[in-house]
């Protein structure tokens, strides 16, 4: 009996069957990873944003200025960064994916995620900067409230 030299059709059903299994894991894989980074990068501007506030309330107590901290309850929270995010507009909401908005006559910040479901069941993210205020409403500071 002589013997074939080569793959039987059985062997190449099973190497393609196992390439198949391991390349839809991978996918999978990527999948998780690229929601994983798309979470980190919302929450890293978001983080970005709330210390550029801090910095400009800080700069106007430091300066004696603390009758202007209104002034940053009132700005655009995306100008308090040194650059905007990849994808801004300045227009009333994001509409493509992986975009940053400000509505200025709404005062609001918006994110339209790449993946659905990557931040639970919210289609679009919103956050709004408030200013905070004591018993008289003089001004003190202000945050980054997320709305959604």
């Amino acid at each position: 009996m002589t013997r074939q030299l080569g793959a039987t059709k059985l062997e190449f059903a099973l190497t393609v069957a196992i390439f198949g299994v391991l390349g839809a894991l991978l996918l999978q894989r990527l999948a998780l990873v690229e929601e994983y980074t798309e979470r980190t990068e919302v929450d890293v501007t978001i983080r970005n944003i709330r210390t550029g506030i801090q910095l400009a309330i800080g700069e106007r107590i430091v300066r004696g200025e603390q009758d202007r901290l209104a002034e940053v309850a009132a700005a655009s929270p995306v100008d308090l960064l040194g650059k905007h995010p990849r994808g801004f507009v300045t227009a009333p909401a994001a509409t493509a994916v992986g975009q940053w908005a400000y509505d200025p006559q709404g005062r609001e910040l918006s994110y339209l995620p790449r993946r659905p479901g990557t931040f639970g069941d919210a289609d679009r993210l919103r956050w709004r900067l408030v200013a905070r205020t004591d018993a008289a409403g003089k001004v003190f500071g202000a945050s980054l409230v997320r709305l959604n």
